[in-house]
């Protein structure tokens, strides 16, 4: 709320007036981006995501007159990675099978076969 001075009385009136409306115009874009990034989230991996909106406001005064400094940080959900599982030699190398078990699809004991057209 401000007067016929331009007092503004009201946190909300403050953030209003900030950087001629910029201010308050940005955070109602991150509000929306942050909503929908926890709507997506959910779509697409399900849980209970979280997202963050961080505002910082700095005054400073300097021969009577008082400057506020706005910055904003945001922070998203970050969609899960799948992992991978893989197994390690003897040698420390890493393999995508696991080198201390057979191939239960390649016999051992055969001969390699000759490939001919049928």
């Amino acid at each position: 709320m401000s007067n016929s001075n331009g007092e503004l009385k009201s946190f909300g009136t403050l953030i209003q007036s900030l950087e001629e409306g910029q201010f308050h115009s940005d955070l109602t874009d991150e509000i929306t981006a942050i909503t929908k990034a926890l709507q997506n989230h959910v779509m697409n991996h399900g849980g209970s995501p979280k997202g963050k909106l961080d505002l910082s406001l700095k005054f400073q005064l300097k021969s009577g007159v008082i400057t506020i400094s706005t910055t904003t940080s945001t922070s998203l959900p970050v969609a899960p990675r799948s992992q991978s599982i893989l197994w390690a030699d003897d040698k420390g190398n890493l393999c995508r099978q696991n080198p201390r078990q057979r191939d239960m699809f390649t016999d051992v004991n055969a001969e390699e076969a000759e490939t001919r057209a049928v």
